[in-house]
């Protein structure tokens, strides 16, 4: 039997977005949370004593990693080192290996796969054979079908395992295709279990063989939802698996939903939002919360307009010495009671669609919004029009037409 730990999608370092007016005490808490969860997962390894520890891709979050990233990673590593913990790392397309005189040297205990498909063997503590196959990232862009060059099977060995960050055909991903497999690829190698990498949702791919993406160790963002960590697996000869989930990460972000329609006034709708929200008390985690309120058609526009001010949210925030459940954003939506509704989707399909499909092309959003980012006298404090900026402010945008549409459209309904 061979125990491992599992883990991909560190991106060190990374900033969170989607963030704005949070005291210094939860920015600090946020700065340090990937290296916590990294700290967390080295201390795992040497507590279970396991056989070797797997970084499936995207430990840094840029390819110009910062220095601070890897200090921070070449220390744990060489906790590591000093518990006799081998480890095995493929880099991904945020991490690209790229210029190597930009990068601190790692200790012995470290194998770092180079660009094309490669095997390394390794014989455990308890003196089982290991074979691992992999291969880093050369470039940002990966395209190519890498698994068609993994080997089979090494048949002298007890375990074999595949290393690979890339995209299962036919997920339901914003994540890009690159590196492409299907599951029936991975079953031709034949491999005793696949530790996948680059999808930030823990999943099981297959069950045989054992296939995992064990998504990233900290969420980064409000897509990035729920506890993030890293897999303990352990394989025994001749078949045979267990794969546990622990976690890692120290602020979890999560999105609550309130069903206030039955609210008549402030109070009841503020006690609404407290039962909701987790107690601060009982919690051993930080929360950075989405909050997502439905009122009745009948409530005043005075009182929604209050309900979507700051002052609301900001008494509903709870921070102590070393713990925050934090509202990062909020929306309030009037729900109609009958059939009727005034959604732009609804009535009008076919343009609405066009129209989000227009501003969904990078082109034309940013045709859009140049004048915002190249002229405002706040271009240099706004964040880089990324695939996840673009999809938030289209997000936000629609949310606020679908609120004042339903807003109109009860007060029409009323007239």
């Amino acid at each position: 039997m061979i125990t491992f730990i599992h883990a991909a999608d560190l991106h060190l370092d990374s900033p969170f977005s989607g963030l704005k007016d949070i005291p210094n005490n939860i920015i600090e808490a946020i700065k340090t949370s990937t290296f916590q969860s990294l700290a967390t997962i080295v201390q795992a390894a040497i507590h279970n004593q396991v056989d070797f520890v797997l970084f499936s891709g995207d430990i840094y979050d840029l390819e110009d990693r910062s220095v601070k990233a890897q200090v921070q990673f070449k220390k744990e590593m060489e906790r590591l080192e000093q518990t006799n913990i081998p480890v095995y790392i493929i880099h991904g397309n945020h991490d690209f290996i790229g210029d190597e005189s930009l990068h601190l040297a790692l200790p012995n205990n470290v194998t770092v796969f180079r660009t094309t498909v490669e095997t390394v063997t390794l014989q455990t503590k308890g003196g089982e054979s290991v074979a691992i196959s992999g291969f880093s990232y050369g470039k940002r862009w990966v395209n190519e079908r890498m698994i068609t060059h993994y080997p089979k099977r090494m048949k002298a060995v007890d375990f074999h395992i595949g290393m690979l960050h890339g995209f299962q055909e036919g997920l339901a991903s914003e994540h890009a295709h690159y590196a492409p497999f299907t599951i029936n690829e991975l079953r031709e190698k034949q491999y005793d279990y696949w530790a996948l990498g680059h999808i930030h949702t823990r999943s099981q791919v297959a069950a045989h063989p054992p296939a995992y993406y064990p998504g990233n160790i900290q969420g980064r963002n409000k897509k990035e939802t729920g506890e993030k960590g890293y897999l303990l697996v352990e394989l025994v000869k001749n078949g045979g698996e267990t794969v546990d989930f622990h976690s890692t990460s120290p602020i979890v972000w999560r999105k609550i939903h309130v069903d206030a329609k039955e609210a008549q006034d402030m109070n009841q709708i503020f006690n609404h939002v407290q039962t909701a929200l987790p107690d601060l008390k009982a919690s051993k985690i930080n929360y950075l919360i989405t909050l997502e309120i439905d009122v009745g058609e009948g409530l005043s526009d005075q009182l929604i307009k209050k309900l979507s001010q700051s002052q609301f949210i900001e008494a509903h925030q709870q921070t102590a010495q070393d713990r925050f459940i934090w509202i990062t954003n909020h929306r309030i939506t009037r729900m109609l009671e009958d059939e009727e509704t005034f959604d732009l989707a609804s009535l009008f399909p076919e343009a609405f669609q066009m129209v989000l499909n227009e501003l969904v092309e990078e082109t034309q959003f940013n045709e859009l919004t140049n004048d915002f980012f190249d002229q405002s006298k706040f271009a240099r404090l706004m964040t880089d029009r990324s695939l996840a900026y673009r999809d938030e402010m289209i997000e936000m945008a629609l949310s606020e037409l679908q609120q004042h549409a339903s807003i109109k459209g009860a007060n029409q309904h009323e007239d």
